[in-house]
């Protein structure tokens, strides 16, 4: 693969961008989703995701560092030919892209119904058409330089929830481990395919410069820090709400800081933090879009105005799919479910088969000079 100078980043901008895919509304929610599976032990299940997340690095380690030159689209076609491997490719983009759907629909489900209550679906939809067809036919370069600016507004949360923290109740914690193990592990399953996004290291890793000791430590801190942004806000969610309330609140992240006021200062702090955190929707959002672009072009062989096409093509798709499919929870929950499924597929399955293959037949690719 021929890689152009200036569209490289280093490992220390790899983990912005990390952190950034992996950043989504999913966040709000997630305290919720890890308590009906795991109870007030949801944080024990979110450390094991962790480990989980931890561990898949650790196998594409092992891959990439046989093809360090290739992304997942490159490998895909090297293994398995012109055909298959070219299906595999719409495979990984079609993936991508209803990840960028899945982020659209549950940002459009929680800002209606939080900050937009009666505006039309079309209108708050535009505001991500917008910003992904300016910023998601960029390169990596460019985006990852917005993603380090943007990375700094997730301390809105640790700013705003001082407050809580005089209202918290730490005994509904305990007793810790009381939930069967099998439990802990649905959690922990949950939370790793909800907080998924390291995948992006499969696309990413030949655009970034940097020994491959760098690269994978920079992609594992990026996990390590997702899991105390997380853990910080599943425990804040399990001490000040009541086990009760667990259970009906569905964004419990919003529902703290809608009851707090902030010094006595500042009111509604909920509607503050989600104007902020929409800085960080809308990036995981171009995000996925950049990778699903980087795969049409590899499956397509053209350039910068297939790029910006693509990427036009897609928020169009998106854009209209959002407007005529009505945006639910029980909707929302069938989306999850069948990224469950596809994130198994993409995240774990085909990498460690292509791996297997590798060892067995001991399998590298020559290194390719950037120009």
């Amino acid at each position: 693969m021929i890689i152009k100078q200036n569209e490289t980043i280093s490992s220390f901008q790899l983990f912005f961008y990390m952190v950034i895919v992996q950043l989504n509304v999913a966040t709000l929610t997630l305290p919720m989703y890890l308590y009906k599976e795991s109870g007030h032990d949801g944080w024990i299940s979110l450390l094991f995701s962790c480990l989980f997340s931890v561990c898949t690095i650790v196998l594409y380690s092992f891959l990439l560092k046989r093809f360090p030159n290739l992304t997942i689209f490159e490998i895909c076609t090297f293994f398995f030919g012109k055909w298959f491997g070219g299906i595999l490719k719409i495979c990984y983009i079609l993936y991508f892209i209803f990840v960028a759907y899945l982020i659209n629909q549950s940002y459009l489900f929680v800002f209606s119904k939080w900050v937009f209550p009666n505006s039309p679906t079309w209108g708050i939809l535009l505001l991500l058409l917008i910003i992904g067809i300016y910023l998601g036919k960029e390169n990596i370069r460019t985006m990852t330089r917005f993603f380090q600016l943007s990375f700094w507004t997730f301390l809105v949360i640790f700013i705003f929830s001082i407050e809580a923290f005089q209202q918290v109740d730490w005994k509904l914690l305990l007793p810790v481990a009381q939930v069967n193990f099998s439990h802990i592990l649905k959690g922990s399953y949950m939370s790793y395919y909800f907080l998924h996004g390291f995948e992006c290291l499969l696309v990413v890793y030949p655009f970034v410069k940097g020994s491959h000791r760098k690269k994978i430590k920079s992609s594992i801190f990026s996990i390590l820090v997702i899991t105390l942004i997380n853990l910080f806000t599943v425990v804040l969610c399990f001490i000040f709400f009541s086990k009760k309330e667990l259970q009906l609140i569905p964004e419990p992240t919003i529902y703290i800081f809608k009851t707090l006021t902030f010094f006595k200062e500042l009111e509604r702090l909920d509607l503050l933090f989600l104007s902020v955190w929409f800085v960080i929707i809308a990036s995981s959002y171009v995000s996925y879009l950049n990778l699903a672009n980087i795969g049409i072009s590899n499956l397509i062989k053209r350039g910068n105005r297939l790029s910006t096409f693509s990427t036009i093509t897609i928020c169009i798709i998106v854009f209209l799919i959002g407007n005529f499919v009505p945006s639910s929870t029980g909707f929302i929950d069938l989306l999850i479910k069948t990224l469950s499924i596809s994130s198994f597929i993409f995240i774990l399955f085909i990498p460690t088969l292509i791996l297997c293959i590798s060892l067995l037949f001991k399998i590298k690719s020559k290194e390719v000079k950037l120009s």
